[in-house]
């Protein structure tokens, strides 16, 4: 008897032969096959899947634990390099062009006389109250206002200048500093104007926040070279910016010793005034 393949359609049909085949139990047992290679290749995706979440998941642990992230160079704090601590930076004080308020002494433009009686020869006429007529015809100058008075000496109140005022206790005494055009023999800078023009090309730092904003023009600096040559009192006479000032007055300071200006044979000092042009090439 040769094999006979009972999932197989011919068995069924064998079976059925002669029969009734609208049947649900030829119906059922036709479609076996069908069903049965259905199942298995359900199986085997299902499998196949699980078969790979296994591997995903061992393959992560295995790189966690010993692949790249294991090996993955950690900068330890010990090796970066410590910051140098910042030198500290001569600050350069840098006085803008305005009257700047002094309070200075100031003698009394008022006279005030305490009465006392004495007799006719012994009266000072100049202090005597007079008429309007001999205050009129005097050729005394009078004070334009009247103030009491700091005190013994001072100047006289009509002397005050726009920067000062009444109420100190110090007599002004002002150092007169010429410019530096106007004395005998004026300051130079050692190799000229060019050399000093140059020193100031070579070294004269244009504020990267002025380049971005392409910010140009001119800062004129009046400096004080003091009587031995050195670089006195700088200030702005015209102003560009905060930085571009700064930045005019940083190379200004640190130019070398000026041969000292001269007046009837004496070192004097002397303003210098300087134009610094900054210029985006």
């Amino acid at each position: 008897m040769s094999k006979v393949d009972l999932v197989s359609r011919e068995w069924c049909d064998l079976v059925f032969e002669g029969r009734n085949k609208d049947y649900g139990a030829y119906r059922m047992r036709a479609r076996t096959g069908l069903r049965n290679l259905r199942a298995i290749i359900t199986l085997l995706i299902v499998v196949g899947v699980i078969a790979l979440v296994i591997a995903i998941r061992a393959t992560v642990s295995a790189l966690t634990k010993n692949g790249e992230i294991e090996n993955t160079t950690v900068t330890q704090l010990s090796q970066l390099k410590k910051e140098e601590p910042k030198k500290e930076e001569k600050k350069i004080e840098i006085k803008y062009d305005e009257p700047k308020v002094e309070k200075v002494k100031v003698k009394a433009s008022l006279q005030f006389v305490v009465p006392k009686i004495e007799d006719d020869a012994l009266v000072d006429e100049s202090k005597e109250v007079k008429s309007q007529d001999e205050v009129t015809k005097s050729s005394i100058s009078i004070a334009a206002q009247d103030y009491a008075g700091d005190g013994e000496g001072g100047i006289n109140i009509d002397d005050l200048k726009d920067n000062q005022q009444a109420g100190g206790t110090d007599v002004p005494q002002e150092e007169e500093v010429a410019d530096n055009a106007l004395v005998e023999v004026p300051a130079t800078y050692p190799g000229g104007e060019a050399a000093l023009l140059k020193f100031v090309s070579e070294n004269l730092v244009y504020p990267s926040i002025a380049q971005e904003q392409e910010l140009q023009g001119t800062v004129v600096l009046r400096f004080r070279v003091e009587k031995d040559g050195s670089i006195g009192q700088i200030v702005i006479k015209k102003s560009l910016s905060k930085e571009c000032d700064e930045a005019a007055a940083e190379v200004v300071s640190k130019l070398a010793r000026f041969v000292p200006a001269k007046q009837q044979g004496h070192p004097v000092p002397v303003w210098f005034t300087l134009p610094i042009r900054f210029q985006i090439r």
